[in-house]
Formats: C-alpha cells, sequence, structure tokens
C-alpha cells in the first residue's frame, strides 16, 4: 500500500473568517437576549441601582479584597464555585477547546472575532455545538466533579454571597453591604478580570509574544499583576502543560507559588514544567525570526537528513507490530512515550497511531514551538520520497 497522501505532504490551509462588521452586529442583535444576558448584565444593573442605598463601610471592601484575592488564587471546587467560575466539567470543557482550537472557528472566545467577542459576546450567544469536540472522560468519571457540578449553584448563593453577609453582619452589623459588595460585587468584578485573559492578553495592540507567534496569545505584565499570572499567556499557551504562567523576573507570576506550595505538601500532584532549555530555545527562536526573518529551516532540513528512510509499508508493518508510531509531513514519530501527556488527552493520539496524521496536527490546533521541539525528540524515521 502506498502513502496515501502522497510524496510530499500538505499543509492545511485555515478559511478566511467569513465575520464581517455587518454580519457581527447582526449576531449580537440576535443573541442580545436570554438567561445569560440576564446574569451577566443584570447584577450590575442592580449593583448600580442598590449602591445609593447601601454604604460601601471600609471593613466589608477589605472583605472584599481579600475574599477575591483568595479566590484568584483557590480556583477550586467550593471557592472556586463562590467565584462563580462555573463548574469545574463545563469549565475544562471550554478551556481545552480553547486550547485546541486556538484562534478559529471552534474556539469558545476566538480572538479573531473581536474584543467585545472573546471578553464576554461568547456568553451572551452561547453555543456550545460551535465549540470543537474535546475529550473529559477523566472528569465524566471523577465523582468530585461530578458532586460539584450537581451542587455548583448552591455552592455559589451560600458560599458566594449569603456567606460574606453573614460575616459582614456579625462583624459589623453590614449585612447588606456584605451581600452587595463582597458578594455580588466581588463575584462581577472576578468575572472580568477573568474575562481579560480571553480579551485583551489576546488582543494584536497590547503585550509582547516572546514565545510564539503560532496564536495571537500575548505577555501583558500590568494584566498579569491583576490576574495573579494568568496574562503572561504568550508563555501559557506555548508551554500549555506548564503548572506557570512565566519563568522571568518581568512575567509576574503569583499563582505559580501557591500551586508550588500545594506541591510540597501534597495538595497538587504530577506538576509539569517545560525545561529550562526549551523555554530558551522558544526565545533563540523568537529573537531570530524577529532580527533575521527566519525561522530555521534549514536547520531542520538538515536534521531530517540524516533519520533512516522508511517505507509506507515498512511503516505500517512496524504500526501493526504494536509499534506507536504515526506520521506527520513525512516524518514518522514514536509517541509511546507521549501518549498519556498530551494536553489534548490519548484519544486524539490513538486516532493517529499507524496513519498520517499531517491534517489531524495541523488542521485542527495551532501547535506552539514547544509543541515541534516535542515531536523532535520523538523523531524515528523519514518516509521515502518525503521532500521537506
Amino acid at each position: 500500500m502506498s502513502n496515501p497522501h502522497g510524496k510530499l505532504v500538505r499543509l492545511v490551509s485555515r478559511p478566511a473568517s467569513r465575520h464581517t462588521w455587518k454580519a457581527e452586529f447582526e449576531w449580537y442583535r440576535q443573541n442580545f437576549h436570554g438567561f445569560l444576558h440576564t446574569s451577566l448584565l443584570g447584577p450590575i444593573c442592580f449593583i448600580i441601582l442598590a449602591a445609593p442605598y447601601v454604604v460601601a463601610k471600609k471593613n466589608t471592601i477589605i472583605m472584599a479584597i481579600t475574599w477575591g484575592i483568595i479566590g484568584g488564587f483557590s480556583i477550586t471546587i467550593v471557592v472556586g464555585a463562590a467565584q462563580n467560575q462555573w463548574p469545574i466539567l463545563w469549565w475544562v470543557k471550554h478551556h481545552r477547546a480553547h486550547h485546541k482550537y486556538t484562534d478559529t472557528e471552534q474556539d469558545p472566545y476566538n480572538a479573531k472575532r473581536g474584543l467585545l467577542f472573546s471578553h464576554v459576546g461568547w456568553l451572551l450567544g452561547l453555543n456550545e455545538k460551535a465549540w470543537g469536540p474535546v475529550d473529559l472522560s477523566d472528569l465524566k468519571n471523577d465523582p468530585v466533579v461530578i458532586w460539584q457540578d450537581r451542587m455548583y449553584w448552591p455552592i455559589l448563593i451560600t458560599v458566594g454571597i449569603l456567606m460574606p453577609g453573614a460575616v459582614a453582619h456579625c462583624g459589623w452589623n453590614d449585612w447588606k453591604g456584605g451581600m452587595l459588595y463582597a458578594g455580588l460585587t466581588r463575584i462581577i468584578m472576578t468575572q472580568h478580570i477573568t474575562f481579560l485573559i480571553n480579551s485583551v492578553a489576546h488582543a494584536p495592540w497590547v503585550g509582547t509574544q516572546p514565545y510564539s507567534t503560532s496564536t495571537t496569545a500575548r505577555n501583558i505584565p500590568l494584566l498579569a499583576i491583576l490576574t495573579l499570572g494568568e496574562a503572561n499567556h504568550n508563555f501559557h499557551h506555548a508551554f500549555p502543560t506548564d503548572y506557570r504562567n512565566g519563568v522571568s523576573w518581568n512575567e509576574p507570576d503569583f499563582s505559580r507559588w501557591i500551586i508550588w506550595l500545594w506541591g510540597r505538601i501534597g495538595w497538587a500532584k504530577d506538576l509539569k514544567t517545560a525545561s529550562p532549555f526549551e523555554i530558551k530555545q522558544a526565545r533563540l527562536n523568537q529573537q531570530k525570526a524577529k532580527n533575521q526573518g527566519q525561522n530555521g529551516k534549514s536547520e531542520t532540513i538538515q536534521a531530517l537528513s540524516k533519520l533512516p528512510p522508511m517505507s509506507w509499508e515498512d511503516f505500517e508493518r512496524r504500526s501493526g507490530d504494536m509499534h506507536h508510531l504515526t506520521c506527520i509531513n513525512g516524518v514518522v514519530y514514536d509517541v509511546a512515550d507521549f501518549m498519556d501527556t498530551h494536553p489534548g488527552g490519548r484519544d486524539l493520539i490513538e486516532q493517529s497511531l499507524g496513519k498520517d496524521a499531517t491534517e489531524l496536527y495541523h488542521g485542527s490546533h495551532l501547535h506552539s514551538p514547544y509543541a515541534d521541539n516535542v515531536l523532535k525528540d520523538l523523531q524515528v524515521g523519514i518516509l521515502e520520497g518525503a521532500r521537506h
């Protein structure tokens, strides 16, 4: 059997966005209704109307800020729900889809549709069917995740709104301020600070891209301070399996140290980091591309020429002999040791075994230079007749 994709494997081109200003305006007009519209804008209107009648006491404001910071660090089963960050199952679903289909039509908050859409527009006309499929089998089998999904609204109302009111009432007789400012206002503020990651941290007019230009994600140090590290977003997209959001002095990442501490005391496990070499190499590649307008293609060709040639028949035979082989752009990779650590899940890798996965690799997700570097370590051969 011959290679079904021919001697020269083509890259998949992405169609231009169909979204115009006229189409976007019509989309917002049609979707500016419903429950999500009320849940997003209704509380803001309520706060504006109620604030003149509820004095913002000093202790209440301090509690609101403190509770907001704690919640920013602790997006966990209970505290995350109290911050109205949505159930774990749903949050992971759209986050995995965002990473797998970044800047495409299947990205839940596609930055190429503009700042308003990526900030909050994607929620106004919520359409989960438009999101790209992701594997959630690991979470759907977790009883704690399922319990939190079922109890989300009781947790949000009790811990997020009623508890601040009760603390303020018992502490300094201000239950109204506790519920309005330390409860509802804090939740709204936390939500929109979180939304800034999806919108401003993907905007082309601010921040830097020191690690990768394969997505719109950018590093914004000032916003990173406000978001406790998350706005070092170029790093996050370049190294998605790294629990950190930055490693340099100009990449403030407070969450990193909290997670590190949790790892030390056993609350967090299997923390992954990109190697210093990989991080340095990504920076050097970006600087090289910026200064010389090249991407190291000649070095890549030279390295591939040293790989042992393999016929398509031999590739299929070895794949059928319990080898975990796949092919991308004519290069053969042994992915056995990578299957369980693949950010997109093991199932995607299994789909590509013994096949040409070029379209799967390039067609649905813009992989970062970090992913390309990981692939280099998995190379075991090159198909006969493949040209690069």
